[in-house]
């Protein structure tokens, strides 16, 4: 029983700190080959440049992230989130279209993704997390105009991807992760609503995804 009880408390004071370690390791490792494949190409690809960058901040904030206050149990809830957050490589980079102008904006639309993404992480900092959880919460920069920007600016990569890679299954992928992401925002608020400062937030920033409409 003792010896349960200190690897109870072993987990609960060392658990969050090794998982992050942990996907920190896989994600750098994700990043480090796809910006490896990005200089070994024939030409300079500035969208590979912002993967580059927000990949990095990524990264860092896994490593420097706090310990969650509380955490959903729900595991259908949780699986949600999960999908929502996991569910971009189930797109298919086949088939792609030879349109020009299609390739140009996919591309723009990717890079402003991005570029806002590592924004949304900068000022989510470390209060990022995957599951749905209790953090500290975020208030400044694009968390003062929407609740929920990175989930936003996930979509909006979405629909960048979709603009050069169109096809049936990728479009029920876009439908259905969108869809995730839209749910877990509303799971993810019910579960922190039990808080006064996120209800605060709430009444403050009243837009979740759209200035203006939702």
């Amino acid at each position: 029983m003792a010896y349960a009880a200190k690897m109870r408390a072993f987990a609960a004071r060392y658990g969050q700190g090794a998982g992050n370690v942990l996907l920190a390791t896989l994600f750098a490792g994700g990043a480090v080959w796809r910006a490896y494949q990005a200089l070994t190409a024939p030409e300079f690809d500035y969208v590979e440049v912002a993967y580059f960058v927000r990949n990095l901040v990524f990264v860092i904030i896994l490593l420097v992230r706090q310990d969650h206050v509380a955490v959903s149990h729900n595991v259908g809830h949780q699986s949600v989130a999960l999908v929502a957050f996991f569910s971009g490589i189930a797109f298919d980079p086949e088939p792609s279209v030879e349109s020009q102008l299609l390739i140009g904006l996919s591309r723009g639309v990717t890079v402003a993704a991005l570029i806002l993404a590592t924004i949304a992480l900068i000022n989510l900092g470390r209060s990022f997390g995957i599951l749905i959880s209790v953090r500290k919460v975020r208030t400044r920069g694009l968390y003062g105009i929407i609740r929920h920007p990175l989930y936003a600016i996930d979509i909006l990569w979405r629909v960048g991807f979709i603009l050069s890679n169109p096809g049936l299954g990728n479009f029920v992928v876009f439908a259905l992760s969108s869809a995730a992401y839209v749910y877990r925002a509303l799971l993810e608020e019910k579960f922190l609503s039990k808080y006064p400062e996120y209800r605060e937030y709430m009444q403050q920033t009243r837009y979740r995804f759209i200035p203006g409409l939702f």
